[in-house]
Order: C-alpha cells, then sequence, then structure tokens
C-alpha cells in the first residue's frame, strides 16, 4: 500500500524492542521566525557512546556550554547503548517525558523519522532567525539522514568501515598496499595468499550484519527495494540474497575454515586485539577503531578504502547523529538544540572530533581542511573514502523503522554461515524473515 510518511503516525514499532502506540506530528514548512528566550535554557541531551568517543562528545558539551552567547545549557545524560536508548525512549514515549535532544544510532533513522518524534532541523526556528541549513554536511552523511529529499538529522559521529592493514605482513606475501583490491572477493584472495606465503592468517573481521549492508553497497546494490527506502515510497523487501554476495560469504566461509581468515565470532573488540597483537595481516573495521587499535599496535598500521567492485558503489556511513524531538517541547528548547546542533556540526568541532576519536567529520569545510593538512596515512585514506563515496541510494543505506530487528536475523545467517551453514540458504531465510518484518512495519505504520 502506498502511505505517506509524514503526519500521523499510530503504533509504529521500535527496532530494538516492542510496539508504540502514540501520535506524533511532523513540522510544518521551514520557518524564518525569531524564537525569544524567556531567560536561560536548559535542555537535556540523551547521548549513548562511551570510552574516547564519550569523551570528546562531553568535551564538546563543555565548550558549548562555556561559550554559547544564548544562554543554553546543554545536560548530558548518558542512556547506554544505542539499543538501551531504544528501549528508554520507549518508556519516555509513553510516559510523555522524552528529551528534546538525542544521539540516535543510525539505524534508528528511520523510525524516529516515521514516528513523528523528530523535527527536521531545517523547520525549527531559530534564535537569531536564521533557519538551519545542512548544505556543509558532507554528501556520504548528508545521504543516510535524508527523507524525501529533506535532511532530517545534523550528522554527529560519522563513521565508514575500512581495511587497516600491516605492511611487512603483506609485503611478504609479495602483495602491496598501495594497489589494494578491488572487490571484496579479491580481498580475501588476500587472505588466502598471506595466510598460504607467511602461516599468518591474512584477515579478521567481526561476524556482524553490518557487513552484508556493505558488501551489498559495494557492488551498488540497494539493500531493500524500492530505493532503499530514501524516496517517497516505503521499503517493502530486503534484497540480498544476489549471486554475488552468495559467492562473497562462501568464500568467507570456506578462508574461514582454512584459518585464512581468524574466526573471532561477533565481538569486535577481539578482532582489533587479534590484528594489534599480530595475529591477523589486515582488520576490517570501521574507522572509529582507528584510535584504539592504532594505540595496541607496535607497527605502523596503514589503510585502504573498502574496495568498491561496480560504479556508483560504496561504503554505507554508520554511527550517530542529533535529533530535535520536537512533540511536547517548546520553541525555546527545540531552539536551543538546534543552536547545540549546529555548534556540534560546525568545522572545528568535527575537524576535532575526528582527531579525538576516528570518527569522520560530516562538515565539508572540515573534511576539505583535513584533505590538504592531515600527514597520516590511515587518516587520510579514511578522509579520501569518504570524499569518493558515491551519492546514490545504495550508499544511502537501508532505511526502515524495521531494519533493526531485521538486521538480528542476518547476524543469524552470517553466524551460521560461518559454523558451515548453507550459505544461500541461510541468506534466503534472512531475507525472508526480515521482508516479513518490514510488511508488519508498514502495516503499522499505515495505521
Amino acid at each position: 500500500m502506498t502511505h505517506s510518511r509524514r503526519g500521523v503516525v499510530a503504533g509504529v514499532a521500535l527496532a530494538a524492542t516492542a510496539s508504540l502506540i502514540f501520535a506524533g506530528c511532523s513540522a510544518g514548512p521551514q520557518s524564518e521566525a525569531t524564537v525569544d528566550a524567556d531567560g536561560p535554557v536548559a535542555i537535556d541531551f540523551w547521548y549513548s557512546v562511551g570510552g574516547p568517543a564519550a569523551d570528546a562528545l562531553l568535551k564538546q558539551v563543555d565548550a558549548f556550554n562555556s561559550s554559547n552567547d544564548v544562554d543554553v545549557t546543554i545536560t548530558p545524560i548518558f542512556q547506554g547503548d544505542y539499543v538501551e536508548t531504544t528501549a528508554k525512549l520507549t518508556n519516555a514515549v509513553q510516559s510523555g517525558d522524552t528529551p528534546v535532544l538525542l544521539q540516535g544510532g543510525d539505524t534508528f533513522s528511520a523510525y524516529l523519522h516515521d514516528s513523528g518524534l523528530a523535527t527536521a532541523p531545517e523547520k525549527i526556528a531559530t534564535f537569531d532567525g536564521e533557519p538551519y541549513h545542512g548544505d556543509r554536511v558532507v554528501d556520504a552523511a548528508a545521504n543516510y539522514y535524508t527523507f524525501d529529499g529533506e535532511l532530517w538529522a545534523v550528522p554527529l559521529m560519522v563513521s565508514q568501515p575500512a581495511v587497516f592493514f600491516d605492511a611487512a605482513k603483506i609485503e611478504a606475501a609479495g602483495l602491496d598496499g598501495d594497489n589494494p583490491p578491488t572487490s571484496i572477493d579479491e580481498l580475501f584472495d588476500w587472505a588466502d595468499e598471506i595466510f598460504a606465503a607467511t602461516g599468518t592468517p591474512g584477515l579478521v573481521f567481526h561476524q556482524n550484519e553490518w557487513w552484508n549492508e556493505q558488501f551489498a553497497a559495494l557492488d551498488n546494490v540497494e539493500y531493500c527495494t524500492p530505493d532503499n527506502g530514501l524516496g517517497t515510497e516505503p521499503a517493502t523487501a530486503f534484497n540480498f540474497v544476489n549471486d554475488d554476495l552468495v559467492a562473497v560469504w562462501t568464500h568467507f566461509q570456506k578462508s574461514l575454515e582454512s584459518g585464512a581468515i581468524v574466526n573471532v565470532g561477533s565481538d569486535g573488540v577481539a578482532a582489533q586485539n587479534a590484528f594489534s597483537v599480530g595475529q591477523a595481516a589486515m582488520l576490517l573495521a570501521s574507522s572509529a577503531s582507528l584510535g584504539t587499535t592504532t594505540a595496541a599496535a607496535d607497527f605502523d598500521i596503514n589503510a585502504f578504502a573498502l574496495p568498491v567492485k561496480t560504479d556508483g558503489g560504496g561504503a554505507v556511513p554508520g554511527g550517530s547523529a542529533l535529533w530535535v524531538l520536537g512533540e511536547g517541547h517548546s520553541d525555546s528548547e527545540k531552539a536551543a538544540a538546534i543552536e547545540f546542533a549546529q555548534f556540534m556540526g560546525s568545522s572545528d568541532v568535527q575537524q576535532q572530533i575526528f582527531e579525538d576519536t576516528g570518527y569522520l567529520p560530516s562538515n565539508q569545510d572540515a573534511l576539505d581542511e583535513l584533505l590538504s593538512s592531515e600527514t597520516d596515512q590511515p587518516k587520510l585514506a579514511l578522509l579520501d573514502q569518504l570524499t569518493n563515496t558515491a551519492k546514490t541510494p545504495a550508499t544511502g543505506g537501508c532505511h526502515s523503522g524495521a531494519f533493526g530487528q531485521a538486521r538480528a536475523d542476518v547476524r543469524s545467517a552470517i553466524e551460521a554461515i560461518a559454523g558451515g551453514a548453507d550459505v544461500k540458504a541461510a541468506l534466503e531465510t534472512a531475507q525472508s524473515k526480515g521482508t516479513d518484518q518490514l510488511v508488519a512495519y508498514n502495516e503499522r505504520v499505515d495505521g
């Protein structure tokens, strides 16, 4: 059934938890009105990162609180990881006590849009009357948070996966990091060749559903149809059982069995540790892991971008964005949220977050400046990849409020493949279950 994804939404399912019954209204036309704050404005900000990422984020919150000239105070409140934050938002909606500002994980985006909880930044009246403009958001990041041609969140901490490697180990196998693989299948060939030549496993990465999405996008394949849910029509089916993906996961299975790929299960930290201590020549991981991996390794780490097999393909961004939850909040609270979002999305702040964490800059000016000044090879490789990512439906990622639920089935499929299950059958099962969840989600949205 065709439906508009704006206006009142009833019974939308949270991606990682249960269903909600509520109504919310999306914002109206872009506003150029000026909001007058009656005295200081303090707002709660729910955030969901820990470790170095939290340190970097809280440093910027403190900087904003001490420097803004509109008397706004941001109160950061840690809510656990993205799944835990999702569950807490469920309760907050039911009690009518939602925060005005939320750090939302990437796969939570469609729910926040579809539910009516969020308000598009450009539609929020501001203290100075100048509406927020997303024209300086990096294309790859904007692509992920755009619905029906409109940016619905301010990208905060952007990540893309890449391949980190020990140059000495790959050179010992006669390979050259300056001439990297041209497909994921060829990357697995490298793992096999390194293992055969040196006895050291060629590659390590954890068994996670994100890789299935990345491998599809690198081949310019839309993960869900139509248009990855980025257009006016909702996603109605998953689309990842194709010859290329079946072949890639079959190769993975064989390389895992031979020992050319290290089996760390679904533990991403174990994958990073295995690479850092020299148990594998290459690591497939998020850009956000660069800092911790580099600190733990006693060798120089290099990087190359994920190999794009087909024109229009590329890495799908992950990470998080700032969402303004307009429903039930005053104009001054929403204006304060936009003031903070503009600060966090600024060139200076985005450059600093990149330097502190490895999360990629979402601001184009920051990206340009870093490209002209950065000398660290792996960081340059990550920045180049972000710059060269094609803005297509495939690289925008699948947009559906059911995506979080469907991801769990994909993870189960990957783990089954690692255990020796029939590759095509495992993927078909996950695709069928995921499509059923998309259909059910759309029915709840339609009400």
